[in-house]
């Protein structure tokens, strides 16, 4: 009775990562799709150097490409029904890993512009996705017998 109690809760916290962070990534991105680039974006970052080098228009798309390979990574995770504890949660180990790079692109883009209480937001949700990527691929913080930094 214990180990199935303890298997459906791993099973439904996974969901639930899973199903969070589809939602997080599949509005972002799927929102910026339809929209495009908002009329606000150049008099935000037209004075940073992201209105020189990519550029405005290419700085919105690469976010929303980053945006949207999450929300593919989580969609696939789900899809494999990963959450099932059947097989390695691959796909969504590697959705959080990315999710990691995409609040860093989304952080610097605040620094930029001196928002730092959005930036402060993001060092949070960075910090959060760290914990659930704990969760889900615990082993990832250990180092395997073969590692050459051990030695």
């Amino acid at each position: 009775m214990n180990s199935t109690l303890s298997s459906f809760h791993r099973i439904s916290a996974l969901l639930a990562i899973n199903l969070l962070f589809l939602m997080v990534w599949g509005f972002a991105s799927l929102g910026k799709i339809q929209s495009g680039v908002p009329s606000w974006f150049g008099d935000k970052f037209g004075a940073t150097i992201l209105a020189r080098f990519p550029g405005l228009t290419a700085s919105f798309w690469l976010l929303t490409a980053s945006e949207l390979l999450a929300f593919i990574l989580a969609l696939v995770a789900l899809l494999r029904g990963e959450f099932l504890g059947r097989r390695p949660p691959t796909w969504l180990t590697g959705m959080l890993v990315w999710s990691l790079f995409v609040f860093i692109q989304l952080g610097f883009g605040q620094w930029l512009t001196s928002e730092y209480n959005g930036t402060f937001m993001l060092f949070t949700y960075f910090g959060v996705t760290l914990v659930a990527l704990q969760f889900v691929a615990p082993t990832l913080s250990r180092p395997s017998d073969g590692d050459v930094s051990k030695q």
